[in-house]
């Protein structure tokens, strides 16, 4: 069993096809974890970022690969070589390609911390976790999921929990409703080789309507879908998704007019819900969760397997979620004096303590400062 680099797009375009058969064995992959998408991030952050891309090869046969991504980041020991996960935490989880996910983790890690160190830090975050003595994993963030193993009706009930959320939640749904006539589109192409791509230029607009008129439009570092920092990635990405049927959006309409949306990827009964925003002007109504009640219905009646969330927000999400899943992180530091100076530097800091994470909180202070 040997490992193989490939340190461009170009040299690694031979691996498409067994990188998205790979793709299709991992237990869980999302459509970011594909060629397709990954070809196309790459492409738009390649003055920033190069691919460095590990294939685990037995018997002739490929069969795992670690994608990843080496970047040039700016702190304040100087310009560092930071070799992390792609994807720029567009998806929660992104990782190793394989059968066994977790074999190809760890001879990649053993294969960049013994033979590979033109980099100063390896720091891969968004990892799936499991025991593994080879590869030293830490705890991170947790996202939120939904597991849809039963029917709506079933899951519906289990809300009770929250009885009040859900109950006000019903509430709004029905005076929204008094608002005028309430639609939901939900556009799921199942791509080119069904002749099924179009991309509905009409439905991306009026995410991108929406998301202009939100709160997260106010922020002037973001990535939400409507900002320009990422717009000609999105919309490549948008039109990629739709070819390969992989494309999932969500949108409710009042009268004709967009009102919320939910933006995002399905793989093989896995879903990326990647971004979602409402219209303020009927906020006290709640539209955005009268789009997750039928979004979450319509995914049940599809066969839908699981709905990710996010990690972010997820005092938002404890009415929906059924579980929450941890994203781990692998770091390690080479022996150079560089890599040693960000281990002295990063244990320092973490001798501090940190405020929690509330990134929606956050991001509400910093508009409303913006704003002021």
């Amino acid at each position: 069993m040997k490992v193989v680099e490939y340190r461009s797009l170009d040299a690694a375009a031979g691996l498409r096809e067994a990188w998205n058969a790979l793709a299709a064995q991992t237990p869980e992959a999302s459509f970011c974890q594909t060629w397709d998408w990954l070809a196309v991030h790459w492409k738009h952050v390649a003055s920033e970022q190069r691919p460095l891309i590990l294939s685990l090869v037995d018997g002739g046969e490929v069969v795992g690969i670690l994608p990843l991504s080496l970047k040039r980041q700016r702190r304040k020991l100087g310009t560092m070589r930071v070799l992390t996960l792609p994807g720029d935490a567009w998806t929660s989880f992104i990782g190793p390609l394989g059968r066994d996910p977790h074999r190809v983790l760890a001879a990649g890690y053993e294969h960049l911390t013994h033979r590979t160190r033109d980099y100063d830090l390896l720091d891969l975050i968004g990892l799936r976790g499991a025991a593994h003595h080879a590869v030293p994993l830490q705890a991170g963030k947790s996202a939120a999921m939904i597991d849809l193993t039963e029917d709506w009706e079933t899951y519906w009930e289990s809300r009770r929990a929250h009885s009040n959320r859900r109950r006000n939640i019903e509430r709004c749904d029905r005076r929204l409703g008094e608002q005028g006539t309430i639609e939901y589109v939900r556009h799921r192409p199942r791509g080119s080789q069904h002749g099924d791509d179009d991309p509905r230029w009409d439905l991306y607009e009026a995410c991108e309507l929406v998301a202009r008129q939100s709160w997260q439009a106010g922020l002037t570092e973001g990535n939400t879908i409507s900002h320009g920092s990422v717009r000609d990635f999105l919309r490549e990405a948008h039109q990629t998704a739709a070819s390969c049927g992989a494309l999932d959006v969500n949108v409710l309409f009042l009268d004709g007019r967009p009102l919320a949306f939910v933006y995002g990827y399905h793989y093989r009964g896995y879903l990326d819900l990647m971004r979602a925003g409402f219209h303020p002007e009927l906020a006290k109504l709640a539209p955005g969760n009268a789009l997750w009640t039928r979004l979450i219905r319509d995914s049940f009646q599809r066969g839908d397997r699981i709905l990710d969330l996010g990690y972010t927000c997820l005092d938002y999400k404890q009415v929906w979620l059924t579980r929450l899943e941890t994203q781990y992180r692998l770091t390690y530091y080479p022996a150079s004096p560089r890599g040693q100076a960000l281990r002295v530097a990063h244990w320092l800091r973490g001798r501090w303590p940190q405020a929690a994470d509330d990134s929606n909180q956050h991001a509400k202070e910093v508009v409303a400062a913006q704003r002021s």
